[in-house]
């Protein structure tokens, strides 16, 4: 089929198939490399400036609401917040079958040196019961909003004892994190 076409048609075809593989080259790869180029030259020309790009605004953002959420699940209400974190401490250790006991020592620590008005606050309590059970409590206090977060959990036997059920017994002692305002 080829030897039909005159010398002048084969060098049009060419031509033509040349653009073609072009075009899809610009399409497939130029094109992107040459926007690449661009907002290379751009994010330069701003970092020179000295500004920010709106890139690290966007993530300094989204770092702020991430802290910002992470604290206000540390804090907790000052009227009356041992009573309050009592019922909802025992309220769930009751829910998920558990014995509780708590250790009235409340610690308390300054969360940080800029804001003097704002303190931490450590309390202490120890769960006893099935495995399951405390599991599912300490899911549910991880959850819980408004009591402070987990600080610190132990998880250990119960002094040994002759029957089967003291022996199934564990002991959590748990330490709760709160910041008072």
């Amino acid at each position: 089929m080829l030897e039909k076409l005159s010398l002048k048609t084969k060098k049009l075809a060419l031509g033509l198939l040349m653009l073609l593989v072009l075009y899809l080259a610009y399409l497939l790869s130029f094109k992107k490399a040459i926007s690449a180029a661009v907002l290379n030259a751009q994010l330069k020309a701003v970092g020179e400036s000295g500004a920010e790009p709106p890139l690290a605004i966007a993530q300094l953002e989204r770092e702020h609401g991430f802290y910002l959420a992470v604290l206000k699940g540390y804090q907790v209400r000052s009227e009356d917040r041992e009573s309050r974190l009592w019922q909802s401490v025992s309220g769930m250790a009751i829910t998920t079958g558990t014995a509780i006991g708590f250790s009235p020592e409340t610690v308390t620590a300054l969360s940080d040196t800029a804001t003097a008005d704002s303190i931490m606050l450590f309390d202490s309590f120890t769960f006893s019961g099935r495995y399951n059970n405390l599991v599912r409590l300490l899911d549910t206090l991880s959850k819980a909003k408004g009591i402070g977060r987990i600080a610190a959990a132990k998880l250990g036997r119960e002094t040994a004892s002759s029957n089967r059920e003291a022996k199934e017994k564990l002991v959590l002692k748990l330490k709760m994190a709160a910041i008072r305002r």
